[in-house]
């Protein structure tokens, strides 16, 4: 049992403004260039690197200053931009885009889509060809480039 309101707000995301997650994204991006470390901790920084610049730049397209009035903004048929999505997020910023993910295949079976990518490299999941992850890691370093022109 929570003691003292412990339990309040949990399952609430909190209410980050457009320019901290823009902030985000730059911190991110700029650890994921500058650290030799695990190749999948680094995929990890890049995905919520671009997840964060993703979601500066639909709330500066949509006039929302917090992370409330986006989620607000959004509603149920858009409910896919709240969360780590980002193949719907870049769809809704740049539909002719040509930035293309696709899911990882697992060794042990099963595949990782895109909106699941950082739970592949958080719990360090082995994936059935390495190179799957390369060209997903590539393709967001270029996403990453992508969203730097736009902020």
């Amino acid at each position: 049992m929570c003691k003292d309101g412990e339990n309040k707000g949990m399952g609430k995301r909190i209410n980050v403004t457009r320019r901290e997650f823009q902030d985000s994204y730059r911190r991110h991006y700029k650890l994921y260039k500058e650290t030799e470390e695990s190749v999948k901790t680094r995929r990890l920084i890049l995905f919520y690197s671009v997840e964060c610049g993703l979601k500066s730049l639909l709330m500066k397209d949509l006039g929302k200053n917090t992370y409330e009035e986006f989620s607000e903004c959004c509603g149920s048929e858009k409910s896919e931009l709240r969360g780590h999505n980002i193949s719907a997020m870049l769809k809704e910023l740049n539909p002719q885009s040509d930035y293309c993910l696709k899911s990882i295949f697992l060794k042990r079976g099963g595949a990782v889509p895109p909106k699941q990518y950082n739970e592949l490299w958080r719990y360090g999941a082995a994936s059935a060809d390495e190179n799957d992850e390369k060209r997903a890691e590539k393709t967001l370093v270029k996403i990453a480039e992508w969203i730097h022109t736009k902020l």
